[in-house]
Order: structure tokens, then C-alpha cells, then sequence
């Protein structure tokens, strides 16, 4: 089979492939296109990466999916409020309306009445101005002597000036007072020990600042050390690194090494071997030669003192062919005797060669055992540390999947109670459906990394912040929380400290009834409600008759002057509640 997908059988027929092969399909794409094809591929790869991760994405829609809940609640929460506005506008048009008819109805009269008043006043104003006309007569001499059109002018005058002159009078002995009051101090003050005071109070704070400042110093030249000593470590694991890598590199190299080793001296055996089998055939030939000779009684010269010439090593009689008579040697011809002693000096003088050039390493299989035994130690610790390291990973991830699914435990049963709370706390006549209050997770992925949102919006109320509402419903908040805490694991006794203290009667109220049901209920059944939490007995210290006044004992506390102490009295109120 080809590239281009053609098949060839053993026959010649050629099957399958397509019409003009590569080239053809090649021209079937446009440059232009392609280009345009890489334009749209890099333009899609770009959007990818703004979307940003999967993960990414999910912690954006929860967070949306939050917000949108959020919204939801605030929306009906409106509607609410917009249905109780409406509510109140047609009652104030009804109000308009009965006011408008009023007005036109009571406008006659009042038209009459401004007609009266008028008359009254033009009545008095010209008595009025006939008596201003005989007061003139009467005092024209008095007003004359004096210099005035009229007495009223003059009793104008004088009363101004009265007036003046109290209030210089008064300015003056303030500012008399105030001169005498301050020249006093200034004569009862000690300005001595008060310099001394702020002279030592300086001294103290400038000592302070002094080992402030050398704590500061010695904070610094700390740091300068660990941070070197951090640097030094980190050097040092830079340099065990490279070490560790160039001894992995040596092993490398030492193994390649003993392997080339070990091929040559296989090689060299092999060779060493084949010429030993060459050998023990001429020492055969040798020996059969000798036993011809001795067949046929020709006796062969032998060396005496074989140690004194190149041949002792083979075993026999060494025999010198020099000696043999000549008719014996003209069977071998000394050119061929020459050229072959030639070939077999060629042949040993490269085997020597040869072997003086590889020169082995003898130690080299031992070198490489033993970093092979090194190398299979660090790797038998390093899979020890990586498994101890996977346990580790695996039990601090089942802890904290183990603590994730407790919180969430946790805060789904409490973020379910905590609105029914809220409304039994802010439900009342006139708003039968009380507030709204939820917790929103801000990460619920993980929830330990970030907060969680509380979010109380009390009846007539529009959505705000916990900080802007006031301290009455922050305290009922607060309080729903508190309670929907204590559904999930409650506890059978509660002790309340003064927590009506910013709450005005009407939430006084609410509260008492709530802890009171709660209460009378978990101290005769102990057994959970209906609307969520669990029943309890309760200690409140309260300072209100409104919120002790629905308990079932009173103990009140007071002070014996005479013995110097505390006291306490009790009273039992369930003899006067009403059945």
C-alpha cells in the first residue's frame, strides 16, 4: 500500500488512489483561503483564552447564579413593597379627594370670615390712628421739649437704648467673670510639675522610640540573614542538582563504556579463540608431518635449547628445517615459505596492535556495579518518598473533603432555617409575612478561602447593606443567626445577656415570645418545632419588665449594705400566667 493509498498486488493490478495524487489534491484549497482559515483559527484561539479556563467559567456562574438569587429575592421583596405602596397611594387619593371636598365646601365660609376680618381690621386701624392723634395732642408740649415728632418716636428711642445698654452690661460682667476665672487658674496651676510631667512623658517616648528603632534594626539584619541563609540553601540544592546530573551523566557514560567494553573483549575472545583453533591445526599438521617423517626413517633436526628461539611456545620438539637436507626442501619453494611466515607476522602484529589500541578497563565492571547498586538505592528511596508522599496527598485531601462536606452540612441546614427564623422574629399584624434574610457563599467551591455573605432585609425595608441598618435590626439579625446556629447541633441551655438592650418594645416583644415558645417548649418535651430549630431552656439577664415579665421564674439580684454583699431573691410566675 502507498502513501497516496494505491493498492499493489503480486499480480501488477493496481487498485484504489486517487486521480493526480498529491499535486492534484494539493490545488484543491486556495492560498487565500487557507490564509483566511489561520486568520479565523488564531481569532478563535485568542476568544478561548479571554473565556479563561473551565474552572473560571464555573466560579463565574456561581457567582452570577448568587447574584441572580439574590436579585430574585430583592425582586419580590420589591413587589412587596411596590404592592404596599400602591396600597398607600390610593388610600392618600381617597384621603386627597375627602380633603379636596372639604376644602370646597369650607371655602364660602372662609371667604366670608377674610370679608369680616377685613372690616374688622380698616375698624381698627382708623381707632387706631384717632387714638395716635389725641396721645399727640395730649403730649405735643413733652414732645416738643424733647425733640421727637411724636411720644411713640421717643418710647421707641428709649427703649433701644435700654435695651443697649443691658446688653453692654451683660457682655461686661461675662467678660469679667471670665478674666477673674481664668486669672485664678493661672494662679492655682502648677506649670512646674506639668513641664516636668511632659519633660519626662517626651524623655520615655524618645527612649521608646530609640528601641523601636533598634528592634527595627535588628528585625532587618535578621531578615538579611535568613534571607541569605535561604540563598546559601537554595545554592547549594542548585549545586547538589548538578551534581546529581552529572553523576547520571557519568553513569550514562560509564555504562556506554563497559558495553563498548564488553563488545571488544567479546570481539577479542572470539579472535583469540579462532587463532587458538588455527594453531592446534598447524601443531596437527606438524604432528602429522612428524609421523610421515618417521614413516619413512627421515630424521628431522631438533633444537636442543628450544628456550633460546621464537618457537617455544609450541609445544613438541622444536624442529630447524635449516638443517633438513635439501632434497626434502624442494617440495616447499622459499618464496611461498617466506610469503606465508610474512602473512602470519601480519596477522599477529595486528592482533597485537589491535589489543594495545582498545586497552580496557579491567576495573570497569566493578565501576558500573556499583553505581549500579547506588543508582538502585536512591531509586528504591526515591519510590519510598514519592509513596509516603502520595499517602500524605491522599489523607490531607480525604481531611479536607472530609471538612468541606461538614461545613456544607453545616451551612445548607442553616441558610434553610435561617429565614424561617428571621420571620418569626419581624412577622407582625401589619407585615404577616415578616423580612428576608439569607447567607450567600462567595466562593462555594472553596469556601475557606473567602467569606460568606449575610444579607437581612426587615419588612418596609429596601435591600441595604448589614452596616446600614440600625442597631435594633442588626440585633434581630444577629439573633436569627444565632438561633439558626444553634438548630444544627443545639445545645439544651442557652444564657442570654442583655440582648434587648438596642431593641424598642414592639422587638422586645417578638423576641420574648420567640424564646419563650422555644424555651416552655424544649423544658417539657425537648423536641424540635416546626418552624425550624430545635427547642431549649434559657437564662435571660434583661433589664426590661416587657421581655421578663413572659418568663416562668424571676431571680433578681440586689446588695445587703449590711452584711456587705449580694443577694438574691426568686419568684415563681407560673402561678399568675394566664391559662
Amino acid at each position: 500500500v502507498t502513501v497516496d493509498g494505491i493498492l499493489l498486488t503480486k499480480s501488477g493490478t493496481m487498485t484504489g488512489g486517487t486521480s493526480g495524487g498529491m499535486e492534484a489534491r494539493s490545488k484543491q484549497w486556495d492560498d487565500k483561503k487557507i490564509e483566511g482559515l489561520k486568520k479565523k483559527k488564531e481569532q478563535f484561539e485568542s476568544e478561548l483564552e479571554e473565556l479563561g479556563s473551565i474552572r473560571e467559567m464555573q466560579l463565574k456562574e456561581s457567582e452570577a447564579s448568587g447574584r441572580i438569587s439574590g436579585l430574585e429575592k430583592k425582586i419580590q421583596y420589591a413587589e412587596i413593597e411596590m404592592r404596599s405602596i400602591e396600597d398607600k397611594l390610593s388610600n392618600l387619593k381617597k384621603e386627597k379627594q375627602n380633603i379636596d371636598e372639604e376644602i370646597h365646601r369650607i371655602s364660602p365660609e372662609i371667604q366670608k370670615l377674610k370679608n369680616a376680618i377685613d372690616k374688622r381690621g380698616t375698624e381698627i386701624n382708623r381707632l387706631e390712628k384717632r387714638m395716635n392723634e389725641i396721645v399727640d395732642r395730649i403730649y405735643k408740649d413733652f414732645s416738643r421739649s424733647v425733640g421727637v415728632a411724636n411720644i411713640r418716636e421717643y418710647e421707641e428711642n428709649q427703649l433701644k437704648d435700654a435695651q443697649n445698654n443691658a446688653e453692654e452690661r451683660l457682655s461686661l460682667s461675662s467678660q469679667l467673670s471670665k478674666l477673674k476665672y481664668q486669672l485664678e487658674y493661672e494662679q492655682n496651676r502648677d506649670m512646674d510639675s506639668r513641664i516636668k510631667e511632659l519633660e519626662s512623658s517626651l524623655c520615655a517616648l524618645e527612649n521608646d522610640l530609640k528601641q523601636v528603632q533598634k528592634r527595627e534594626s535588628e528585625a532587618k539584619l535578621s531578615a538579611e540573614k535568613a534571607i541569605g541563609e535561604i540563598n546559601r540553601w537554595q545554592d547549594e540544592v542548585q549545586e547538589w542538582k548538578s551534581k546529581s546530573e552529572e553523576c547520571e551523566k557519568d553513569m550514562q557514560e560509564w555504562k556506554k563504556r563497559a558495553s563498548a567494553a564488553t563488545t571488544s573483549i567479546s570481539k577479542l575472545n572470539r579472535q583469540i579463540n579462532s587463532k587458538e583453533t588455527q594453531i592446534e591445526q598447524l601443531i596437527a599438521q606438524k604432528q602429522e608431518i612428524v609421523e610421515n617423517c618417521e614413516l619413512e626413517h627421515i630424521s628431522l633436526p631438533i633444537i636442543s635449547e628450544p628456550m633460546e628461539t621464537d618457537d617455544s611456545s609450541i609445544p613438541g620438539p622444536v624442529l630447524d628445517f635449516s638443517e633438513l637436507n635439501r632434497t626434502y626442501l624442494q617440495d616447499k619453494r622459499p618464496s611461498e615459505r617466506e610469503k606465508l611466515e610474512t602473512e602470519f607476522k601480519q596477522k599477529i602484529d595486528s592482533l597485537i596492535a589491535e589489543i594495545d589500541r582498545t586497552a580496557p578497563n579491567l576495573k570497569a565492571l566493578d565501576q558500573y556495579e556499583a553505581l549500579k547498586e547506588r543508582e538502585r538505592a536512591v531509586t528504591e528511596e526515591f519510590e519510598a518518598a514519592r509513596k509516603e508522599e502520595k499517602e500524605k496527598a491522599d489523607l490531607f485531601n480525604s481531611v479536607k473533603q472530609k471538612r468541606y462536606e461538614l461545613f456544607m452540612d453545616a451551612f445548607n441546614h442553616i441558610s434553610n432555617n435561617i429565614d424561617k427564623i428571621y420571620k418569626q422574629l419581624t412577622r407582625s399584624n401589619t407585615h404577616p409575612l415578616g423580612g428576608t434574610a439569607y447567607l450567600n457563599l462567595e466562593n462555594e467551591d472553596d469556601p475557606f478561602l473567602h467569606g460568606i455573605k449575610f444579607t437581612a432585609m426587615p419588612p418596609t425595608k429596601r435591600f441595604r447593606d448589614m452596616e446600614q441598618l440600625s442597631g435594633g435590626e442588626k440585633t434581630v439579625a444577629a439573633l436569627a443567626l444565632l438561633f439558626s446556629i444553634h438548630s444544627f447541633r443545639p445545645s439544651p441551655f442557652f444564657i442570654l445577656d442583655e440582648v434587648d438592650a438596642a431593641l424598642d418594645n414592639l422587638n422586645v416583644a417578638k423576641v420574648a415570645g420567640f424564646i419563650r415558645s422555644k424555651s416552655c417548649e424544649g423544658a417539657r418535651n425537648n423536641q424540635d418545632t416546626t418552624d425550624g430549630g430545635n427547642a431549649f431552656q434559657s437564662i435571660v439577664i434583661s433589664l426590661k419588665d416587657s421581655f421578663y415579665d413572659k418568663a416562668e421564674a424571676l431571680v433578681g439580684v440586689y446588695r445587703d449594705s449590711e452584711r456587705g454583699c449580694s443577694r438574691t431573691l426568686t419568684f415563681d410566675l407560673t402561678k399568675y400566667r394566664e391559662s
